[in-house]
């Protein structure tokens, strides 16, 4: 049965859209974030040397905004300066600046995401020693050295406390990029990504970064009736990645799916969390706002759709795409995801900054031949 405005009305009194606010508590609320975010960003800039503040404190009108990757280092050099020229003291204000600018779930996923890159260097050495093919090949040993929580980099754009600033963290499987305007945050882009999706072995066995939001997804689509999953898969071949990654926002020419006024209170429901999944990666009150965009600018316009099989152990896609919201899942592999939120009509905070920023990537075709031609260059190995 269709989400009717009675079945809006439902979802507000169990709280699943956000009810209003007294006005006391939304103005103490209000900018909670955005100082904490500011406070935390002064304090790390505070440590650092002239010659790091030369590479990691930028303009905030810098297209250098848009230029950032969810690839190992060794492909795409990010702006910034990386953790492994940071001091244990700055380290750990980095992640003071993480832990304000994110909720305890979010923070959890970043640095687990962080921490998996020292874990995927171990595996990968095991896996060039016992994989005699792949040991001839130079870009695995590239990759190798490459894997590493010390390839993240840290860029500050603008001058915390002193206007509209933003920061971004990049590497490989992140790409989070955060934006303070007066007493707003905003969060978008942000990839996220995990590789090995889940730990088979060791003292970490069956570990997850990023444990829900493949499953999200599956609850929402077993939740629908044949002829609605009818109507929401895509059907064709599964695609090599997200759509919207680095360097290619706004090439999604239409929604697709299901449109979530055809969806039942349920699994209007199953929407609604599937969204929090993302946006709840943030501080409170920044989610909360950013919640609040999507449902001024019409929940029953958000469209759901799904490429692949219905496994939660198999490949797939999946895509929740509004006016204020942009969600992207794809399961590279069976070990292998990774995830974008974006804002259509705010990503880098551009509505309120009122600027527009250029957003580079080189294309993957680019990437390959690159970093192939730098590995054989390095390691002294033929091309194969």
């Amino acid at each position: 049965m269709p989400v009717t405005r009675r079945h809006l009305t439902c979802l507000l009194l169990i709280g699943l859209l956000p009810a209003a606010i007294p006005a006391a508590e939304s103005e103490s609320a209000a900018g909670h974030s955005a100082s904490r975010m500011t406070d935390a960003a002064v304090a790390l800039i505070g440590l650092f040397d002239e010659e790091q503040k030369k590479q990691a404190l930028l303009p905030l009108e810098s297209d250098g905004r848009g230029t950032w990757s969810n690839l190992p280092v060794f492909f795409v050099h990010p702006n910034g300066i990386f953790m492994s020229e940071l001091d244990d003291a700055q380290r750990s204000a980095v992640h003071d600046l993480l832990r304000a600018s994110l909720s305890s779930q979010g923070y959890a996923k970043i640095a687990g995401i962080m921490r998996l890159d020292d874990m995927l260097k171990e595996l990968t050495a095991e896996q060039l020693e016992s994989n005699p093919d792949m040991g001839k090949d130079p870009l695995w040993h590239a990759l190798g050295a490459t894997y590493t929580s010390g390839n993240y980099t840290v860029a500050i754009f603008g001058s915390p406390g002193k206007g509209d600033w933003g920061w971004k963290l990049d590497g490989h499987h992140v790409g989070a990029n955060f934006t303070v305007a007066g007493d707003r945050v905003g969060f978008t882009p942000t990839f996220l990504g995990s590789n090995p999706r889940k730990l088979s072995s060791g003292d970490y066995a069956g570990w997850m970064p990023m444990p829900h939001e493949g499953d999200r997804g599956i609850e929402l689509m077993r939740s629908l009736t044949p002829e609605q999953r009818d109507i929401a898969t895509i059907t064709g071949e599964l695609p090599a990645d997200i759509f919207e990654g680095p360097g290619l926002r706004a090439t999604l020419e239409a929604q697709e799916g299901i449109r979530a006024s055809a969806l039942s209170v349920r699994q209007m429901r199953l929407l609604r969390v599937l969204i929090r999944e993302y946006l709840a990666n943030l501080d409170f009150d920044a989610a909360d706002a950013q919640l609040a965009a999507i449902d001024e600018a019409g929940a029953e316009d958000l469209w759901f759709s799904w490429r692949g099989p219905v496994d939660p152990n198999g490949r797939f896609y999946y895509r929740v795409h509004g006016p204020r919201v942009l969600i992207e899942y794809n399961r590279q592999d069976a070990n292998h995801d990774h995830s974008i939120v974006r804002d259509p009509r705010n990503d880098y905070g551009e509505e309120w900054l009122e600027r527009h920023y250029r957003e580079y990537h080189p294309t993957l075709q680019e990437v390959l031949e690159s970093g192939r031609k730098r590995a054989v260059e390095e390691y002294g190995a033929t091309p194969r």
